[in-house]
């Protein structure tokens, strides 16, 4: 079975990516902040959930 947890964030890192050139064409500061936020809490997200439970 695939993993379909680990693919569905990898979709949400290019929807902040698309959201993110979005902005930085629009050239709203407020909607860039935002975008390049959600872009680098879905990445820390992918980094932690590689990561074994320390205990």
């Amino acid at each position: 079975m695939r993993d379909t947890e680990g693919m569905s964030w990898w979709m949400f890192v290019a929807c902040a990516l698309f959201f993110t050139a979005g902005s930085i064409r629009a050239g709203d500061p407020l909607f860039i902040i935002g975008s390049l936020l959600f872009l680098a809490a879905c990445v820390l997200f992918l980094v932690g959930r590689g990561r074994p439970n320390r205990r």
